[in-house]
């Protein structure tokens, strides 16, 4: 089903709605969770919402709109906290600390 809103433009009208009404917190709130669920579970559905800009959709609407923030994050998170093959499982270690000179 997601990937069908996907395959009918609906990614693409999401970030649109929210380019065209980017005063409109409302529109900004729905349009995060619009995205969060085309994206749920699904690598290819995750790739079309980054294709159209929703990245930067998302960046905008926290920016401009602070009582998005929570909303924005939790809509982030799903659409680049598990891209599966697009991004490591787990975040390299830190370089050990240099030696000390004495």
């Amino acid at each position: 089903c997601r990937q069908a809103v996907v395959d009918a433009g609906g990614a693409a009208a999401v970030v649109a709605a929210m380019r065209g009404h980017a005063a409109d917190g409302l529109v900004q709130r729905r349009g995060c969770g619009a995205m969060q669920n085309i994206v749920a579970g699904s690598d290819t559905c995750k790739q079309a919402v980054l294709g159209v800009g929703g990245l930067a959709a998302l960046v905008a609407a926290g920016t401009n709109h602070p009582l998005c923030h929570a909303v924005v994050s939790v809509a982030v998170r799903h659409l680049l906290g598990d891209l599966g093959a697009f991004a490591p499982a787990a975040p390299a270690p830190p370089p050990p600390p240099p030696p000390a000179v004495v």
